[in-house]
């Protein structure tokens, strides 16, 4: 998808309008609405530009504004049935004494002012490995078919037509992702429900970290979108106070964070309240409003390229390898902050960055080989 300047600069001052809960500026005449809408759409956040939209006088002609209402409509559906089915799902499977974890989008919709405003593609669950199977059995008498189970290493997939899929989980990281030593150990420091004691709970506390390994795991990966800036907002002013930052602070240099949960930070705070965009973080920036919702291997690759064609003149396949392996400077302190002080250490640390993707992505390695080769 083309992303044009104005048209995403526009969008996130839609969004900050609803998160702020203000009267949005008018749109500027040179944006196309259906510009506006389709961004939304592929961001899967249109219900917040909704509510924006809904405040403005000149409001989109009536073929794009009965589009948003019957997007409304949908999101407003789909919300309500999938917090009905996961109640649902939670009852049924804590009834038979099975421990389940809620993950991702269902716990972050209780942080949101208005949970329609926090979209979701599935509803995401954690479970003990001997579970698994036996919840999977519970979901297929629900009505839910087996798309996808034992094929993954981290997780099986039910669905049910036309607005449910389920997953499944029997980690929160699969053992190739660097930091999977955190969540190996989750069930050791989940607490229970105090309602319902075979439904589990993270400290919040853990579920920041959690979102932050879960958005640079994309991030890095295939691309996230803007959601995960607007998650990444809610959480701060919601728990802002009630988290413990001396531990938080000691977890992310460990984890090889501290960059990225700022960069994180400093784009909900630059896009979403009065804070200021800093220069390192535009590229972030660019990124994630060009990944889209979900990203994919080949959009995060076409936008890398693109990038080192306008900014080194790179236009070879063999030239963006090469630069791919050996990053510059700049982008490699954002991995490797020592570099800031040290940087005799950067040769150094491009090969401990090829013995990392080597050891710990050695199957984002194969797919970006191969796709270059086309």
């Amino acid at each position: 998808m083309e992303i044009k300047q104005n048209v995403s600069e526009y969008f996130i001052k839609l969004i900050r309008s609803t998160i702020r809960n203000e009267i949005p500026s008018e749109k500027p005449e040179d944006i196309e609405w259906r510009d506006v809408l389709n961004f939304a759409a592929y961001h899967k956040v249109d219900e917040m530009v909704f509510c924006a939209v809904e405040k403005l006088q000149n409001k989109p002609d009536k073929i794009i504004l009965d589009k948003m209402y019957a997007q409304h409509e949908k999101n407003q559906l789909v919300n309500t049935i999938q917090l009905a089915e996961a109640e649902m799902i939670l009852n049924e499977i804590t009834a038979k004494g099975i421990d389940i974890l809620p993950l991702k989008g269902y716990v972050l919709k209780s942080l949101y002012p208005d949970s329609n405003y926090r979209q979701m593609g599935d509803l995401d669950y954690l479970l003990e490995e001997e579970n698994l199977s036996k919840a999977g059995q519970i979901l297929q008498e629900l009505g839910y078919t087996a798309d996808d189970v034992g094929l993954e290493d981290s997780h099986d997939v039910y669905t049910k037509k036309p607005y449910l899929e389920v997953e499944l989980h029997r980690r929160l990281l699969p053992p190739t992702e660097e930091n999977h030593w955190y969540t190996d150990n989750i069930w050791e420091r989940l607490h229970r429900n105090k309602e319902n004691q075979h439904i589990m709970e993270m400290n919040w506390e853990d579920f920041y970290l959690y979102h932050l390994l879960h958005f640079e795991k994309h991030y890095s990966m295939d691309g996230c979108g803007i959601r995960s800036v607007i998650d990444q907002y809610y959480l701060m002013k919601c728990l802002e106070d009630r988290l413990d930052w001396d531990y938080i602070n000691e977890m992310l240099p460990k984890m090889n964070y501290v960059e990225f949960e700022s960069m994180s930070r400093g784009l909900a705070m630059a896009w979403f309240d009065d804070g200021e965009m800093k220069k390192e973080w535009e590229g972030p920036a660019e990124f994630i409003i060009n990944s889209g919702a979900f990203g994919t291997f080949e959009q995060y690759q076409k936008w890398v390229m693109e990038r080192y064609k306008r900014e080194e003149g790179i236009n070879t396949k063999a030239g963006f390898f090469f630069r791919r392996m050996f990053m510059e400077r700049e982008r490699m302190e954002f991995s490797y902050p020592i570099l800031k002080k040290h940087g005799w250490m950067l040769p150094f640390l491009w090969i401990h960055r090829l013995f990392k993707a080597v050891i710990f992505r050695r199957g984002r390695v194969r797919r970006e080989l191969k796709s270059l080769k086309k």
